[in-house]
């Protein structure tokens, strides 16, 4: 008993030491834009895409007087309870999608390979570093719905559909949840082994409840749009003045030194590394990386390509790969 509260108190003590650095560094180099106040997000007041994820500025505005909304303690407060939501929910996401491997990772290795991911994303200074609610959150809404998605291997729940709707007023980039089951649960079918009738039934109950929820988030925002008597063009907005956005952002990565440094915090540096520890990584996991590409693809023809923010639904997946390499590694090393 003594070993293990012992340890109990070691694992706490992580815990909180690792959020506390992650929300700090965070806070303190981010910069709150005018579109990013929560009073302004609240009423609606800013414009697209920015107004279509006010789910929880509106939901605070609901209960707190208006001027606390762009307090520091509020800020600071959602942050920290994000980013310990994050540390929280990702000791369940790892073992859905390692299995057996996440057994031999103790919570403190666990917590560690997305405290280095949260940090590269946050916590270091680069161009376009920005605080906006919705980004942490993003993360955990992405690994709730994932883990609901994945629940049953062969079976997605219907209420996920409604689910994914509600999360998407948050960001609309909760797809990648969505993504992510669908290869998950393809890995699993494909691996059950199971005779091509058994397996054409529980692709059905797989593949009609995700559709449906892309659809849902699809009608969400088309939606939104004409409520709001936006025009179509404002649901993504692919020129930044006369160029395509990823032909501007490509052009400064060429040309400044601090966006393509930039580019490389991407995952902790995964865009060098992981090309070359493919194979080290479980198959579950390179099929859900490989079910990314539609997702980047987006990314990059809407967003800023060294706007790390806008990848925050893609961290959890990005730690898993850092803790499977270097576990592996670790095994390697042991193994001689």
């Amino acid at each position: 008993m003594p070993s293990k509260v012992k340890l109990d108190a070691g694992q706490a003590l992580v815990f909180v030491a690792l959020v506390g650095l992650v929300v700090l560094m965070y806070l303190r180099l981010a910069s709150v834009l005018p579109v990013g106040q929560l009073s302004r997000q609240a009423a609606l007041a800013v414009e697209p895409p920015f107004v279509y994820r006010f789910m929880l500025p509106w939901a605070l505005g609901q209960v707190l007087p208006q001027p606390w909304l762009d307090a520091v303690a509020l800020r600071t407060a959602v942050t920290a309870l994000s980013v310990a939501a994050c540390f929280v929910l990702y000791r369940a996401y790892a073992a859905r999608v390692l299995g057996s491997l996440a057994s031999g990772l103790s919570p403190q290795r666990l917590w560690m390979g997305l405290a280095v991911v949260l940090l590269a994303h946050y916590g270091i200074p680069r161009p376009y570093c920005f605080w906006y609610i919705y980004d942490i959150p993003a993360i955990v809404f992405c690994m709730v719905a994932f883990l609901a998605m994945t629940r049953r291997k062969g079976q997605v729940t219907w209420w996920c559909v409604p689910m994914l709707a509600v999360l998407s007023l948050n960001r609309e980039t909760i797809v990648v949840a969505v993504l992510h089951a669908a290869a998950w649960q393809g890995w699993h079918l494909w691996l059950s082994g199971a005779g091509l009738r058994v397996n054409a039934r529980a692709m059905t109950r797989v593949a009609l409840p995700l559709l449906a929820g892309l659809l849902a988030v699809v009608l969400m925002r088309v939606g939104l749009v004409h409520w709001l008597g936006h025009d179509a063009a404002s649901v993504a907005l692919m020129h930044e003045g006369e160029q395509l956005r990823i032909v501007a952002g490509l052009t400064r990565i060429a040309s400044r030194p601090d966006h393509a440094l930039a580019l490389l915090l991407i995952g902790a540096g995964e865009l060098v590394w992981l090309p070359w520890r493919w194979r080290h990584l479980p198959s579950p996991l390179r099929v859900m990386l490989v079910a990314s590409v539609p997702a980047v693809a987006m990314f990059l023809a809407v967003g800023n390509i060294v706007e790390l923010r806008m990848y925050s639904e893609l961290v959890p997946v990005l730690a898993t790969c850092l803790l499977a390499v270097v576990s592996s590694d670790f095994r390697e090393s042991h193994s001689r």
